[in-house]
């Protein structure tokens, strides 16, 4: 049965399941999804918790074991799994033989992270679904970011106007660990008035608040910044830009950073084009090691493009380069800003 992280709350008071799983890879509601099982299993009197990491030498037999021992100081306990691969070593026999065998008086909770797709058609994850309340956590980002931020925010009795709601998720951009310490900066700063006779009051926040309040959490990196112009997204990415000059990142690591990609990309598109056509991708990118979740970014890139364009930004990042040591004239961030149109394939004008 699946159960959807702001449900399982309620779903807690409705039903309890002999197998509890939480996966996925957003931390924020990872964690409290564990959290909410952990204290329920408390409130319903399993006292007891063996505790297990499943990492790849783990003995699922221990699992089996665990089941069939009887406490000497309560009857009630609760077996926790913690499983950061999102899939058994075993192949999941023991899982299955659990699930199919349940124990009296004993709460399984498996604690993963990421299940892959293919191990959704696995038989030990079928097991466990038979059986279990599993509650998938994922990224929240655009409008569902503004419904978890509302809930939140009237959770601790503020109502932000949409212009300010919206300048959170800009910040934060689906760093739920970043919004969730921005919400609770706002209420310790605007503290919510006390319920009245009407039931709970909403304190209303304006843009400005916000604004003033609320620090840039977006999750920002160097590394971030080349891939992120490269995929086309120039508005991310100069916001980006802003962001690292704010927070006085050298201009000079950026720039070294951007021309160790172009040129990189550079003396891959000339293989790509050696014969004035195009030539083979792989055979292009051959000899150059590439994260894997990197390799169809840059082989669009260098689909699309010519040699003549990784040239021309190299000599773009001459220039900046130049600004910054004071050796030609002009600002060299609103030069890495048109370094970043180019890199994009877009333009300001």
């Amino acid at each position: 049965m699946q159960i959807r992280p702001e449900q399982l709350r309620n779903d807690l008071i409705k039903k309890q399941y002999p197998v509890y799983m939480v996966c996925g890879d957003e931390p924020l509601q990872h964690r409290e999804a564990v959290d909410m099982l952990r204290k329920a299993a408390h409130h319903y009197g399993y006292e007891e918790r063996d505790v297990y990491t499943a990492d790849a030498h783990f003995d699922w037999n221990l699992l089996l074991v665990a089941a069939n021992e009887l406490s000497l100081f309560c009857s009630k306990k609760v077996i926790e799994i913690h499983m950061p691969a999102g899939r058994p070593s075993d192949k999941g026999a023991a899982l299955i033989e659990y699930c199919e065998n349940q124990p009296a008086d004993i709460i399984l909770l498996i604690i993963a992270g990421k299940v892959e797709a293919a191990s959704k058609k696995s038989k030990w994850y079928k097991a466990v679904d038979a059986v279990a309340g599993i509650v998938t956590v994922w990224s929240i980002e655009g409008h569902q970011l503004n419904q978890w931020l509302q809930r939140r925010l009237q959770a601790k009795g503020l109502s932000l106007q949409a212009d300010a709601l919206q300048l959170i998720n800009d910040r934060v951009e689906g760093n739920l660990l970043a919004a969730d310490q921005e919400i609770e900066k706002l209420s310790l700063l605007f503290p919510a008035p006390k319920s009245g006779a009407n039931g709970k009051q909403l304190l209303a926040v304006d843009y400005d608040q916000v604004a003033e309040a609320v620090f840039d959490s977006a999750r920002y990196n160097l590394f971030d910044l080349f891939d992120c112009a490269l995929s086309g997204d120039l508005k991310r990415a100069s916001r980006m830009l802003y962001s690292l000059q704010r927070e006085g990142q050298s201009i000079i690591l950026i720039m070294a950073l951007f021309a160790k990609e172009v040129r990189m990309l550079a003396k891959m598109s000339a293989v790509l084009y050696a014969d004035g056509s195009q030539q083979n991708i792989e055979a292009a990118m051959k000899g150059v090691y590439i994260f894997p979740k990197r390799k169809l970014l840059l082989a669009q890139a260098l689909r699309t493009s010519r040699p003549e364009h990784w040239q021309q930004l190299l000599k773009q990042l001459l220039l900046a380069d130049k600004m910054a040591k004071g050796a030609e004239s002009g600002e060299p961030w609103d030069m890495m800003q048109l370094i970043l149109a180019t890199v994009a394939g877009k333009t300001y004008l």
